[in-house]
């Protein structure tokens, strides 16, 4: 058995292999500041358990002597349900302790709403036939996704409807291994972390956009936790002091001009005052106005909607801008349905040159595109629950 400090230990060497395996004792020895002697009695209890394996030799033409062996992640190790659950559709899917997918389901209910699906019996149904279909993959632990961080009385932290009441112990209540709650955010950059290292920097900031505006910090390999409740909320910063009136009770921020909601509301608007755009040629009505037929009519060349995608990411430009000034990280990864769309990463690009000085380059983060699938939720929910209960659960 490993003492109390060793486990300690074996969670960060754990999280080095994840996030720069295949790697050899000595590399982790002198990374991370761990003796050889403490690095060889971990990483025997390590492999004892078969969490990591040694995968060879070190590949090196140019040292001479005793080659060095390779440790990674053992994958199937252990299998962990993600959930996300969302306005229209929930996804779940299972992954082993690697982020490979070996199941996953999306489950719509558009005659419904959010509320009325999770307060009645399908959501229970739901989650448990998922389970009872795949339960050729035992689980170790269970991610629920929410778009918010929790405060410290574990009830998230929002003025966002339905997700300010939240009864977390319904959803406890149908898991018979632990489950942890996923801040959306947090576990994204996580996801990037264990999943692909390669990818992402050692310090970066996560930008997840959608119908919230969520920011995470990733700063030497470490997910920093949000304990202030504005810390965080890049969404609420002043943009525009003129602008429109926010849910927040400020106004000009920049959820107001950048979350989905916002550009959906504002093209309903459109739709029933404005005759000529051609959102009336896409949809027969109001309500079947989504971001994608928002995104639809931009790219057709619609004015008003090229004027709602224009200023969304001109202030994007500007929050990208500030952050730059403010915090000293490496890179920006960016994440959300709009950047889907090659036209408006295109004009993302080209308002942050136009941001740009000679005392101001654009070069002062690297910037990075997360595709956007409706399976991202709900692997990031199973990074955080690999995470917290593989990771520092030794």
């Amino acid at each position: 058995m490993l003492t109390k400090k060793q486990k300690e230990q074996s969670a960060i060497i754990l999280d080095s292999i994840y996030a720069e395996g295949p790697i050899s004792r000595v590399e982790l020895s002198r990374k991370l500041g761990i003796t050889p002697a403490t690095m060889t009695i971990i990483t025997h209890y390590l492999m004892d358990t078969k969490v990591i394996y040694e995968v060879g030799e070190e590949l090196d033409g140019y040292n001479v002597g005793r080659k060095k062996i390779l440790l990674d992640i053992t994958p199937q190790y252990a299998y962990y349900l993600g959930i996300e659950l969302f306005y229209h559709y929930m996804c779940l899917c299972i992954t082993d302790n690697k982020g490979n997918i070996f199941a996953k389901k999306i489950i719509k209910f558009t005659e419904t709403s959010l509320e009325e699906y999770f307060a009645s019996e399908q959501f229970d149904a739901d989650i448990r036939g998922f389970r009872t279909e795949y339960a050729i993959y035992p689980l170790s632990a269970i991610g629920f996704s929410i778009p918010t961080m929790l405060s410290r009385t574990g009830k998230p932290r929002t003025n966002l409807p339905f997700w300010k009441d939240l009864d977390t112990s319904k959803i406890a209540a149908l898991a018979d291994v632990p489950i942890y709650f996923a801040p959306l955010a947090n576990s994204m950059a996580l996801s990037q972390r264990l999943f692909n290292p390669k990818v992402a920097s050692d310090s970066f900031i996560l930008l997840h956009i959608r119908s919230k505006i969520l920011m995470a910090y990733v700063e030497d390999g470490v997910v920093q936790e949000n304990k202030a409740p504005l810390v965080g909320e890049l969404g609420h910063t002043v943009i525009n002091p003129q602008g429109e009136a926010c849910a927040c009770g400020k106004r000009g921020c920049l959820q107001t001009y950048l979350s989905e909601d916002a550009i959906v509301r504002k093209a309903k608007m459109i739709y029933e005052v404005a005759e000529n755009t051609f959102l009336h040629n896409i949809v027969k009505k109001t309500a079947d106005i989504d971001f994608s037929t928002v995104i639809q009519a931009f790219r057709l060349g619609d004015e008003a909607a090229t004027t709602l995608i224009k200023n969304a990411m001109r202030y994007l430009a500007l929050a990208l801008d500030n952050l730059s000034m403010i915090i000293d990280t490496e890179e920006v990864v960016l994440h959300g349905a709009i950047f889907n769309t090659p036209e408006c990463v295109g004009l993302l690009k080209q308002y942050l040159l136009e941001n740009s000085s000679p005392y101001r380059p654009t070069d002062t983060h690297k910037h990075s595109f997360l595709p956007y699938q409706y399976t991202n939720g709900a692997l990031a929910a199973c990074a955080y629950a690999i995470h917290h209960h593989l990771i520092n659960g030794f």
